[in-house]
């Protein structure tokens, strides 16, 4: 019976997580967003820099929507089988390692 139990509280988990990152990716960045014009717009009453706020609010709001899209393009670009760590050049004077920048150790 506990077993059925848990199963039961990690599907209700599962499904409030949805939620909340339902909530947190359609709902929160135009409630943001608009604050943030309607703050520009209160500190300055300029029409450029609320139109300039407008534009930004709106690239940002289009990126959350659209992260899948972004993720997967950003992930085609970068090739990982064939990258690697970058060696750190290092030299020795005087018996002494020297680190790129020229301290000692």
């Amino acid at each position: 019976m506990d077993i059925v139990m848990a199963a039961g509280v990690l599907g209700d988990f599962k499904l409030i997580s949805a939620d909340v990152k339902d909530i947190l990716v359609n709902l929160l960045p135009p409630i943001f967003g608009a604050a943030f014009v309607l703050w520009v717009w209160g500190n300055t009453k300029s029409p450029l820099k609320t139109f300039v706020a407008c534009i930004a609010a709106g690239a940002i709001w289009w990126g959350i929507a659209n992260m899948d899209i972004l993720r997967d393009k950003t992930g085609e670009d970068i090739n990982r089988d064939k990258t690697a760590a970058a060696v750190m050049p290092s030299r020795v004077v005087d018996g002494r390692p020297v680190v790129a920048g020229g301290e000692r150790r």
